[in-house]
């Protein structure tokens, strides 16, 4: 569904009393949703404070109660180089937090380098590099002595100036993804001024102390999210109860022949698609289209594959790379900055290389690391193609200059606060992986670490559980019962088979509260017929709403507020059974489907598909009526 703007009542958009002449009003960049807004100045390089300085620019929504707040949350959406007060990611806090702005002040600051705070426009790599090393070398040398001042040491000052200038004596450190590095090195500095932290999804320490292991993290999520994906999908886990050995032995046959055709990409396009190991790895695997669309549906593409139907995979790859039309353009620096990126990206990790090298001497250091590796390390892919896709920092960051070391996450000796700490994270996260952020949260004291079940990167963008408990531990600091926690809040539609013909799908089940008149035949045609709604529907979130379907014909989507309508016309999901008509998905995901059924592999018909998609609970079952042949029918087909 499209991103919604929050219904949240604020105070007024004015500055706190508390704050001081340091704490300087200013228009709102973005879209004001009630925000005042502002900037502290503070010294580009605090070691020579006369060098020149900073804007870091602040969005403030003050709270709805009389007296003064009882914290300020400060929130940071992680990155680097991403905006914190980009439309995406307030719309997405001001959701998570409309109960507790009645008691707190929302504070989002946007990182040095980043959004609005004298944010870094490298050209050819923000529009263009090509190749990166140069456009990397190119950006440092910008810089020059700044390049080293971008570390998130340097960024917990900067959040501590602006706390100082508006005046608040506590804070709720509120984080989503690279944020978690942002609030432990504030928490480590600052520690009397917190009140609580909350992190979602966390990069932290000790997880960037070793480059190489985190990649290993990342792999073996990434195995871990496709067999899960799998496995809470009724349809999906029937026909694949080992996914991760189908996984497996799709990247092996793909690793020894590459596949190359051509495909419909999710706007309906035609494009010719190469997929090799790199390209499974990077754009199939590790970054999902849509909520798991590409995830759901590899195995099942991998043992079509295997079956010498290469369309499903085909597709998948058109799907998820996404070319850039005007070469490698990043558009908006203030929405996310490459510079920043990498400013900040290159200098908190800790990498396999001397700095002290020159770049040429760090690539060779970073070579040899590598291939001091164990020969599976990063099972099922190779060496080489889990490091150019997990992270790229390891061949990129070498080229990067930093003139003096950064301002370190954390200092040496330093302590960790014995505050109040949420940390969650999704066991289907693969940027945040399962194995690292245990780890991150065993740091604090009093930190209670919470798994969410069926949840990707930043639990609160899946889980409405998640968001409850985040919500109400910054009012009452207590987490309170997590069991919500335990089962998927929704567990998105996956695929079991991609039939070629209706006679090797699925039979759909009788519905025993119906009666149905049609056989075996007819009850896999309408099986096939289920999978084509969901197809279009799935193609119609993450692409423009018309696009081709798997084997023929094509679909429209009109977007409404409150309802999305496709248009099918001949679609098929298989060869012989051909589905036109018109699917309506709209309030609570409730989806209704009128469809004409023809082709070789039907006698013919109409159905009427009613259930939901997408919705949050447990798996039920589309209920199907109509006739087909001229028989009744009554049949049941999972939703997910």
């Amino acid at each position: 569904m499209p991103l919604e703007q929050p219904n949240v009542h604020v105070g007024p958009a004015r500055l706190p009393p508390t704050a001081t002449k340091d704490a300087v009003q200013a228009p709102c960049a973005g879209q004001n949703l009630g925000a005042v807004c502002g900037y502290v100045k503070v010294p580009l390089d605090r070691a020579h404070p006369q060098s020149g300085s900073l804007e870091i620019r602040f969005e403030l929504f003050t709270h709805t109660s009389y007296g003064p707040p009882e914290s300020a949350i400060v929130f940071n959406a992680g990155g680097p180089g991403d905006s914190t007060t980009d439309p995406g990611a307030t719309f997405g806090i001001l959701n998570v937090l409309a109960q507790d702005l009645d008691r707190h002040d929302l504070l989002l600051l946007d990182d040095r380098g980043d959004g609005w705070s004298g944010t870094i426009e490298c050209k050819p790599i923000q529009h263009g590099s090509d190749p990166w090393a140069e456009g990397l070398t190119d950006c440092a040398s910008q810089l020059g002595s700044a390049a080293s001042l971008y570390g998130t040491g340097d960024i917990a000052k900067d959040t501590e100036a602006v706390r100082a200038a508006l005046g608040y004596d506590k804070v709720d450190y509120f984080v989503w993804s690279w944020g978690g590095l942002d609030a432990t090195a504030y928490a480590t500095r600052f520690p009397r001024h917190l009140r609580s932290l909350v992190l979602d999804a966390p990069v932290g320490e000790p997880n960037m102390k070793n480059y190489l292991r985190t990649v290993k993290f990342v792999t073996e999520s990434d195995s871990r999210m496709v067999r899960l994906a799998c496995t809470y999908s009724p349809t999906c886990r029937v026909d694949h109860p080992a996914p991760d050995t189908d996984l497996r032995r799709l990247i092996g046959s793909i690793r020894t022949r590459p596949l190359e055709g051509r495909a419909y990409d999710a706007n309906g396009n035609l494009t010719h698609v190469r997929v090799d190991e790199t390209n499974l790895a990077s754009y199939i695997i590790h970054n999902p289209t849509g909520n798991f669309v590409s995830t759901g549906e590899i195995v099942a593409a991998a043992r079509a594959l295997s079956q010498k139907d290469d369309a499903p995979l085909l597709r998948l790859e058109a799907e998820s790379y996404y070319p850039f039309p005007n070469g490698l353009n990043f558009g908006n620096p203030h929405i996310f900055s490459v510079g920043a990126e990498a400013a900040t990206g290159c200098a908190d990790p800790t990498y396999p290389w001397s700095w002290k090298a020159s770049p040429s001497a760090r690539v060779d250091q970073y070579a040899d690391a590598v291939a001091a590796l164990p020969a599976n390390y990063y099972a099922p892919f190779s060496h080489v193609v889990a490091l150019s896709y997990a992270y790229s920092n390891g061949r990129l960051c070498p080229w990067w200059e930093l003139p003096m070391a950064p301002s370190p996450v954390v200092e040496p000796g330093a302590k960790f606060p014995d505050v109040p700490t949420l940390v969650l994270y999704g066991n289907m996260d693969d940027v945040s992986p399962s194995q690292s952020v245990p780890r991150a949260a065993s740091q604090f004291p009093r930190s209670t670490l919470v798994e969410v079940a069926g949840s990707g990167h930043v639990v609160s963008g899946y889980s409405h559980c998640a968001t409850v408990l985040e919500s109400k531990f910054v009012e009452t600091l207590q987490v309170g019962d997590t069991g919500c926690t335990q089962v998927p809040d929704t567990v998105f539609p996956a695929v079991g088979r991609f039939a070629l013909v209706a006679a090797d799908a699925r039979p759909a089940a009788v519905d025993p509260n119906g009666r149905n008149k049609v056989g075996m035949a007819e009850r896999r045609a309408v099986t096939v017929a289920v999978e084509a709604t969901l197809d279009a529907l799935k193609r119609s979130t993450i692409g423009s709403g018309t696009d081709a379907c798997l084997r023929a014909g094509s679909f429209t989507t009109v977007y409404r507020p409150a309802e999305w309508v496709l248009t099918s016309k001949d679609c098929a999901f298989s060869t012989d059974v051909a589905v036109s008509g018109t699917i309506k998905w709209g309030a609570g995901r409730s989806l209704t489907a009128d469809l004409s059924l023809s082709g070789s592999g039907t006698s013919g018909g109409t159905i009427h598909v009613r259930g939901k998609f997408e919705a949050p609970g447990s798996v039920k079952n589309f209920r199907i009526s109509g006739a087909l042949g001229g028989k009744e029918v009554a049949l049941l087909v999972p939703e997910a």
